[in-house]
Parts: structure tokens; C-alpha cells; sequence
């Protein structure tokens, strides 16, 4: 055979292979699909099973808990996916049923398990299963997880405490933001965030912390979170810490709690020469305050050689009521110098436009479909 016909001898083995490859994985996914639909029509009666428990009363709903705890477990892995969906978005009487729905099933007591096995996914798993229950147990193995080598586990962890709310784990989600297996800030700010007011004293601990990542998350969960009591140490944060991050998240944290002993901080912090980016930041603020006597300040900003700062004063001006519009439109007039004419015009036609497309929803819902 010669060299040119070998070389065509292996094309066509080549192409072969490839076509029955191709074959094969159009059969596998066909295969798949076909399983899928089977899995769906299957898990369908269960749903409405599970559909029935949520909205039935009294021996109707004790009758669908009794079908729906006695699946067998191919049945149960169908319906337990939108168990949990539905469960992540529902409260009060509807959450507690399916809660001993799956109490009576075993996964708290599988989930509780797997935390202490190896394997990341597995544990991973677990540990958000025993969120989305809210399970008060799992609290100190949790807390252990924040530890975890694999950082998917140590995230899956604290959002898990975040969601379970025992302010016991609050001391350790700060810690878990510096060492050698750190969680992302925003992911623990997230979690201490949903502690709500239970947690507020734990958070402030954080206040007074060595490390500038944990007063900086601290002072904006205490924000988030409607801290309102902590305004005073807050305040302080904002005047007289030293790391301009910190300050930043403390402004950022009286906008938020809106309470009258946030103004004078947040005026003293967008003077020239403080830190740009806090500048920015309090200029907002002081527009989520929304008190008139703000208006001067940041009408003062409008012609800041700084453009993030007299823009942001700009928008929040027009948050602060008829005393920052009075403001803008002085400056629209050439108070102040072209660049605050500038931001001001631009802040008053944004505005006009979404009063504009406002009114038109309005319209348009009154005249209906």
C-alpha cells in the first residue's frame, strides 16, 4: 500500500470514529432527555401532593403530610427540589408545615450527619440544607465550618448561620473575615445583615476590633441592619477612625439608619480635603437623610472640581424636598459657575424624565388593557 492510500485509509477511520462518536452522544442525549420528561411526568402528581399540604386545612393537610412523608425515596428525590424552592421563598404557617415535612423525612438528621463526613460538596450540601431549615443544632458544627479548607464550604457555611439567626455565631463570622481561610466581606455582611436586631449587640463588638475589615463590615451591618441605637458609635467611626474604609462603610451606614444625629458627621465629611471617595459616599447620605438642611452643603458641591462628588450631591439634592430643588434650579440659573450648572440641569432632567415616565405608567394604568 502506498504511503498516500495509508493516509486515506486512516482519514477514513478518523472521520468514522468521529461520525459514530457523533452518534452516540446525539443517543446519549436523547437518552437524558427522554429520562428527564419521565422524571418530570412522574414528580407532576407530587407536586400537586406538595401543593395541596400548603393549602389544605386540618385532616386535609395531616392526610397529604402522611402521602408525601411516606414516599419512597425515588419518589421523595422528585419532589424534594421544588420542596426546597418553595420553602426558600415562603413564611409563617406554610414554612413550619414544610419544615416537619422534612423533619419527618430525615434530612435534618442526614444533613446533620454529612456536616461531619469528608467531602466538600457533600458537606456543602449539608450545611445549606440546614439553613434553608433553619436548624438551631446545626449552629456550633456550622460555626466550625467557617474553618473549613474549602472555601466554598466556609461561604456555604456562614450564609447558613445568617439564615438560623442564633446570634451565638456572630463572634465567629467576624473572625472568619482575616486569617488564612478568610470568607468574603460580603458574604458575611449578608448573613450578620439577617440577624436583624437579635444581633446587633454581638455586631457591635466589632466596633472596637483590631482589624480595620472587621470594623468596616461591622459598622455597615449595624446600618443594613437598623441599628439605630448604635448611631452615637457609628457617628464616631465616621469622625475618628483611621482607615478611610472604615469611614467610608460608617457613612454609608447613617444614610442608611436615617436618624437626625447622622447629619452633622456626614456634613463634616464631604468638606475639601477629606478623602474622596468618602466625600462621595457622605454626599449621598446626606441625601437619603433627606433633611433640608443639607441643601447648602451640598449645593456647595455642585461646583466641586471633582466630578463623583458634585454629581452624587447633584442627585441627592433632588432627594432632599423642595429645599434641594430650590438649590438646583439656583444653580441651573449660573449661581455658582458653569460646572454647577452643569450637574444641576443634568440632576433636574434626569429627574423630569422619571416624573415623565412615571405619569405615563400611571396613565396607562388607569386606562387598563
Amino acid at each position: 500500500m502506498t504511503g498516500r492510500g495509508i493516509v486515506n485509509g486512516g482519514l477514513q477511520v478518523l472521520v468514522g470514529s468521529a461520525v459514530v462518536l457523533l452518534v452516540l452522544l446525539v443517543c446519549v442525549r436523547a437518552v437524558r432527555r427522554e429520562r428527564e420528561r419521565r422524571r418530570e411526568r412522574a414528580a407532576e402528581p407530587l407536586r400537586v401532593l406538595l401543593l395541596e399540604l400548603l393549602c389544605a386545612e386540618g385532616d386535609e393537610a395531616a392526610g397529604s403530610l402522611r402521602a408525601l412523608s411516606a414516599l419512597d425515596d425515588r419518589s421523595w428525590a422528585a419532589v424534594e427540589p421544588t420542596a426546597r424552592t418553595i420553602l426558600a421563598k415562603v413564611s409563617g404557617q406554610a414554612r413550619d408545615v414544610l419544615v416537619g415535612l422534612f423533619e419527618q423525612r430525615g434530612v435534618a438528621a442526614r444533613a446533620m450527619a454529612d456536616l461531619r463526613r469528608r467531602g466538600s460538596v457533600r458537606k456543602g450540601r449539608a450545611a445549606e440544607v440546614l439553613g434553608l431549615l433553619r436548624h438551631r443544632a446545626a449552629t456550633p458544627q456550622l460555626r466550625v465550618l467557617l474553618l473549613d479548607a474549602d472555601p466554598e464550604v466556609r461561604t456555604v457555611a456562614a450564609r447558613a448561620l445568617g439564615h438560623i439567626g442564633d446570634p451565638a455565631a456572630v463572634p465567629d463570622l467576624l473572625n472568619c473575615l482575616h486569617g488564612p481561610h478568610p470568607v468574603p466581606p460580603g458574604v458575611v455582611l449578608q448573613a450578620l445583615t439577617a440577624f436583624g436586631a437579635g444581633g446587633h449587640d454581638q455586631v457591635a463588638t466589632g466596633l472596637d476590633d483590631a482589624e480595620p475589615l472587621v470594623r468596616a463590615v461591622a459598622v455597615e451591618a449595624l446600618g443594613a441592619a437598623g441599628g439605630v441605637v448604635w448611631t452615637t458609635r457609628v457617628a464616631a467611626a465616621l469622625k475618628a477612625d483611621p482607615h478611610v474604609e472604615v469611614r467610608i462603610r460608617a457613612a454609608r451606614a447613617l444614610g442608611a439608619l436615617g436618624t437626625p444625629a447622622g447629619l452633622e458627621p456626614l456634613l463634616d465629611a464631604v468638606r475639601r480635603g477629606r478623602p474622596e471617595p468618602l466625600r462621595a459616599v457622605a454626599a449621598r447620605a446626606l441625601g437619603r437623610l433627606g433633611a433640608s438642611r443639607a441643601a447648602p452643603r451640598l449645593g456647595e458641591l455642585l461646583d466641586d472640581p471633582v466630578h463623583r462628588v458634585a454629581s452624587t450631591a447633584a442627585r441627592a439634592l433632588l432627594q432632599v424636598g423642595p429645599a434641594g430643588r430650590d438649590e438646583l434650579r439656583r444653580a441651573a440659573d449660573g449661581v455658582g459657575g458653569g460646572r454647577a450648572a452643569a450637574h444641576a440641569r443634568a440632576a433636574l432632567a434626569e429627574a423630569a424624565i422619571g416624573e415623565e415616565g412615571a405619569r405615563s405608567a400611571t396613565g396607562r394604568a388607569a386606562v387598563g388593557p
